[in-house]
């Protein structure tokens, strides 16, 4: 039984009136109030140490009554009986409190509604994010539900659908725990889904970044985007900043500029960056300055920014640094580069952004050297070695053992310059083995290099390079081909797989290959993968139990591409495809 009286809203204990009424005396309520007293004090203690005098023979008399207590000396029992009709009667006493003022209603979401398979499908991999992973590391033949939401979420969001209301929730939810998940997740749930997060404080990150840009005003009320700008918390100034730079970009530095000189320094670093958006020599006034900015941070963004503008004249002072230090040297036999790293970091090359101090284990000269280059602007080296190739500046000799540092560099400058014909350069042939071939043998670079070509040259770049060495140094460069996989490069995975299978090799040393192709093979490639979902006869040198991890993997991607493939005709509001898994 409830010991405690409670006042559930809307209503207030305004009188406890032992039991006359809402109109009862002072007296009684007063008497009530010590008889609730005496209950809780003999609760709290013990009835042992506090006999409770409000007891009577019968259970509870009238405000006020005492007794010896109850036959048979129960007195916990008692205690309880008395509590809980005393309760009754407090509440019984309770007037009305004020009506709390009416929620909002929920804006309206022009867009489409889901189908209703795919709705489902929804519901389906929302409930599926939450359940437990399986023990021992051991995932099964099932499809990966947590996995798939992320791409079911693109697909829904890219058709132009909107979430269920009763969807919201668990949407809402799924957000908050995985990050990766709130921008798709957010979209979907539009403008219901923020007035929904308004209500309930575990969801207020979805009022904050991507979220608040569903609250801006329209780019064309100058009013509003300036109300906004001088008023708004942080992550609503960056999402307006963001929005503005991107319909207008000269009216998004017009913007920063205004308030620029009264920013704090992390706040100024944030709204540095949305500069990258629609970034133009228009522009390099505003960077300009800001290589003066007191924080050091704010400098070397700028400083990187600028270096994306060949034309500028901070790209122009940089590339007269770097040419004094590397050039061709025509003395020796045969065309060689040689290298003159700075001698120092003098107050010029710090204003630009050069940091004097390196890391720890890194020499300085070396660390200046690396800073000037990759600021410098491709394009100089073209002039500086007698109009020669990006592929024949790479391929030729680099002198007292700096090509390492100088080609790390040019990497850097291919990927912050978005230079495609240098990434070539550095990229070299697919089938070169990494540590003898031009640019940088660290795969974390050459995925790097890779994001700067077009998607097709992409796929087959890489689809090549693992034809040529395998999976095992893959799974880097296959993280930055676009999804799904274009061919060759879906088939040469496919092939790697098997020949992995097939040469008796740790299947559980490909699960993260494995998991990349259940994301982003082509569904249709779930025909070929039939006769390897087979448990294959173990030889004597292959590991014990490989052949039916290998045979589980094998047919839980046939299903997940399944999967896959009804989840898009689910959203194209066409009928499910035969045969699919669900």
């Amino acid at each position: 039984m409830n010991t405690r009286a409670t006042t559930p809203a809307p209503y207030t204990a305004s009188s406890d009136n032992g039991g006359n009424g809402a109109g009862g005396s002072g007296r009684d309520t007063d008497d009530s109030a010590r008889v609730w007293e005496e209950l809780v004090t003999s609760a709290l203690l013990g009835t042992d140490r506090r006999p409770p005098t409000v007891l009577a023979s019968g259970g509870t008399t009238g405000a006020g009554t005492t007794g010896a207590g109850p036959a048979g000396g129960d007195l916990a029992g008692a205690l309880l009986d008395a509590a809980a009709l005393h309760t009754v009667r407090r509440r019984a006493g309770l007037r009305p409190g004020p009506a709390a003022p009416p929620l909002d209603l929920a804006p309206e979401d022009p867009r489409r509604p889901l189908p209703e398979a795919a709705r489902r499908r929804l519901d389906q991999l929302l409930a599926g994010r939450a359940a437990p992973s399986p023990a021992a590391g051991r995932r099964g033949a099932a499809p990966d539900l947590a996995e798939l939401l992320p791409q079911w979420l693109t697909l829904a969001n890219e058709r132009g659908y909107k979430a269920p209301p009763a969807a919201l929730p668990a949407l809402l939810d799924a957000a908050r725990a995985r990050t990766d998940l709130r921008p798709q997740a957010l979209r979907l749930a539009g403008p219901r889904g923020l007035w929904l997060a308004a209500l309930n404080p575990e969801w207020r990150f979805a009022l904050r970044g991507a979220g608040a840009a569903g609250r801006l005003p329209s780019l064309g009320d100058s009013e509003g985007v300036r109300t906004l700008w001088d008023e708004g918390l942080f992550a609503e100034r960056v999402a307006l900043l963001a929005a503005v730079r991107t319909g207008d970009a000269a009216a998004g530095r017009a913007l920063l500029a205004s308030t620029w000189t009264a920013e704090r320094a992390e706040d100024r670093l944030m709204f540095l960056d949305s500069l990258r958006t629609g970034l133009s020599d228009a522009d390099e006034e505003f960077l300009e300055a800001a290589l003066a900015d007191r924080s050091r941070n704010v400098r070397a963004t700028a400083a990187e920014l600028l270096a994306a503008l060949p034309a500028s004249a901070f790209a122009g002072r940089m590339a007269g640094r770097a040419a004094t230090c590397v050039g061709l040297d025509r003395t020796a036999e045969s065309p060689t580069i040689s290298v003159e790293a700075p001698h120092e970091c003098d107050a010029a090359m710090e204003r630009d952004g050069v940091v004097a101090t390196p890391p720890a284990g890194r020499g300085e000269r070396s660390w200046w050297l690396g800073q000037l280059v990759e600021a410098a602007p491709l394009a100089c080296w073209i002039a500086r070695f007698g109009g020669r190739t990006p592929e024949e500046i790479v391929a030729l000799p680099v002198a007292d053992e700096w090509q390492g540092e100088l080609h790390a560099a040019w990497c850097r400058a291919a990927v912050r310059q978005r230079d495609a014909s240098w990434s070539r350069a550095l990229l070299g042939a697919p089938a070169v083995p990494p540590a003898t071939g031009p640019g940088t043998s660290s795969l974390a670079e050459r995925a790097q290099l890779l994001a700067t070509l077009p998607a097709d040259e992409r796929a087959h770049w890489v689809a090549a390079f693992v034809a040529a060495h395998g999976l095992s140094e893959a799974f880097q460069l296959l993280g930055v081909c676009a999804v799904p996989w274009a061919e060759p490069l879906g088939a040469a995975v496919i092939d790697a797989l098997d020949i992995a299978r097939d040469a008796g090799s740790y299947p559980w040393s490909f699960s993260g290959v494995m998991g990349l192709a259940e994301r982003c093979l082509a569904p249709e490639a779930a025909r070929h993968l039939d006769s390897l979902t087979a448990l294959p006869d173990e030889e004597e040198d292959t590991a014990p139990g490989a052949g039916g991890y290998w045979s589980e993997a094998f047919q839980r991607l046939v299903s997940t591409l399944r999967l896959r493939a009804a989840m898009r005709a689910e959203l194209s509001g066409g009928p499910e495809p035969t045969g699919t898994a669900t």
